[in-house]
């Protein structure tokens, strides 16, 4: 492994230390240096290819890092806001060993995650269709 430099490594603790998954955008701003932007995703980059975390893209054109200490890993995302909570219970192993057997398939992993709109934007939503806003 190339050497894990002090940005590298500071990048890496914010996402093993954070409970749900963070944006370049997200990293840089919990950053107590500033580097430039590329200089963050060039270590995600590096983080991500030597294992040490994983990424998820919902929706939307941004990329989630998260830890790969964390296993197995569930998310929740809302489509408003991009609000994403991770959630532990895992119901698909049970799925998973039906699907690779039956296809001759080892699986190693999954992320699994539902797409939809959390409990503050859809009041936010409700009040703005009572209010004639929509």
């Amino acid at each position: 492994m190339k050497r894990l430099t002090s940005l590298r490594r500071e990048v890496l603790d914010l996402i093993n230390n954070s409970e749900s998954p963070l944006s370049a955008d997200g990293i840089y701003g919990a950053l107590k240096e500033k580097p430039n932007l590329s200089s963050v995703y060039r270590s995600l980059a590096f983080l991500e290819d030597e294992g040490l975390i994983r990424s998820i893209s919902f929706e939307c054109e941004t990329r989630f890092y998260f830890s790969s200490e964390r296993e197995p890993v569930h998310f929740l995302h809302c489509k408003k806001c991009h609000k994403t909570e991770p959630f532990y219970e895992c119901f698909a192993d049970s799925f998973a060993k039906k699907v690779a057997e039956s296809r001759d398939f080892t699986i190693t992993n999954h992320v699994f995650y539902f797409i939809g709109i959390c409990g503050e934007c859809k009041r936010k939503l409700l009040s703005d269709i009572e209010d004639g806003k929509l």
